[in-house]
């Protein structure tokens, strides 16, 4: 009877999790090949042209970025958008030579201003800021350790002829994959990227990359507090509005991975923490059919994803050592098939698996600095490696 009772958890701990992963990755893939209107629309772009050509404010916000804020300005005013219909603001509380780089820069471009703190704000009270003293009709949200495409701006642009859309992000190019983590990163972003255009696909991404994202000054105009993370809030803000915020895979920009896994679960953490606790933040979007898919399946989805899967693995695991002494004789078949499942995946798909296993320990190391320490992740210092 014990046999058959730790056969019959270790089915239920195990064919469950299995079956609702298996069902979403189904929905996840059917979206991704079934574009049902929300992702670009030919007409709306096509007879746009360059007539849509609203004036737009680029907000970065920078701390202790001397190293490369000159290329970052360089990179700004490259744009193909029209100098006479765009500002640069630059919002910064370093300590080192970053705002006398930029209060420089402002005295050769007019169109660039500096937007000084002298304490201390982090990343998303810097960007509230810039974002409250834009005079654009759009505000793109940039990164000083990323550099945009040329014709990014004017892509993001273009998207807004559609009034349904209130943000659009965009997509990371990561430039050192001829290093092990920089391989390791560009994988993670392509299946992040899948997963992005699956939720553009059923109704709005959940993933706002805060290098390259286009938002409309109205919906970020009532914003007043976001202490978890702006980019990933602005989102959550415009779809609360009505609109729809989509990934556009054209819309390109350029960063350099961690060089080292300690300094990517860094990373990973950081964000990971921040989109946890902004989850939580609006969790009362989640089952409320006037958000659609959007709050039925992709934030349920996404907080699961974060927070209850990385814990269950781990349950698992500790499950299966349990019922081993229940049964031990069922169990040793069981610890070869998951051995010869990590081998395998070892020899072939390396990558993934490391990939995978480096995702999961960062997503538990954020739950634990978010529900134990109660750590703040909006001034913790940048990887160093990520700015070169």
């Amino acid at each position: 009877m014990t046999a058959e009772i730790s056969r019959l958890l270790f089915y239920l701990l195990t064919g469950l999790p299995v079956a609702i992963l298996a069902l979403y990755g189904a929905i996840i893939v059917y979206f991704n090949k079934n574009n049902t209107g929300t992702t670009k629309d030919s007409t709306i772009l096509s007879n746009g042209g360059s007539s849509f050509e609203p004036f737009v404010s680029v907000v970065v916000a920078t701390h202790n970025e001397e190293m490369i804020i000159s290329k970052k300005i360089d990179n700004l005013l490259s744009s193909d958008y029209p100098a006479n219909k765009i500002e640069i603001i630059f919002v910064d509380d370093s300590d080192d030579s970053t705002p006398k780089i930029i209060s420089d820069a402002t005295e050769k471009s007019p169109n660039i201003h500096l937007l000084r703190f002298d304490k201390r704000m982090g990343y998303s009270p810097s960007m509230l800021a810039g974002c409250k003293a834009a005079h654009g009709e759009i505000v793109i949200l940039n990164d000083a350790g990323s550099f945009i495409d040329t014709h990014a701006i004017s892509k993001i642009v273009s998207r807004f002829q559609d009034p349904k859309i209130g943000v659009v992000t965009g997509n990371d190019v990561i430039l050192n994959v001829d290093e092990e983590a920089g391989k390791s990163e560009n994988l993670y972003a392509k299946l992040l990227n899948f997963l992005r255009i699956s939720e553009t696909n059923m109704d709005s991404t959940f993933f706002i990359k805060g290098e390259a994202t286009g938002v409309r000054k109205s919906v970020v105009e009532d914003i007043e507090d976001a202490n978890e993370t702006f980019d990933t809030t602005t989102g959550l803000y415009a779809r609360q509005k009505g609109y729809k915020v989509v990934y556009d895979p054209e819309v390109k920009f350029y960063e350099y991975a961690p060089d080292t896994r300690s300094g990517s679960i860094k990373q990973k953490t950081i964000r990971a923490a921040n989109l946890i606790k902004v989850l939580w933040r609006f969790r009362v979007m989640m089952f409320k059919r006037k958000y659609g898919k959007y709050g039925s399946l992709t934030l349920p989805f996404n907080f699961a994803s974060l927070t209850i899967l990385p814990v269950y693995i781990l349950f698992w695991f500790l499950s299966l050592s349990a019922l081993t002494f229940l049964d031990v004789g069922f169990f040793v078949y069981v610890w070869v098939a998951v051995g010869i499942a990590f081998l395998f995946l070892l020899v072939f798909s390396r990558r993934l698996l490391l990939t995978f296993l480096q995702f999961e320990y960062s997503l538990l190391k954020a739950i634990f600095q978010v529900v134990f320490v109660r750590k703040s992740h909006d001034k913790i210092e940048k990887v160093a490696s990520t700015r070169r």
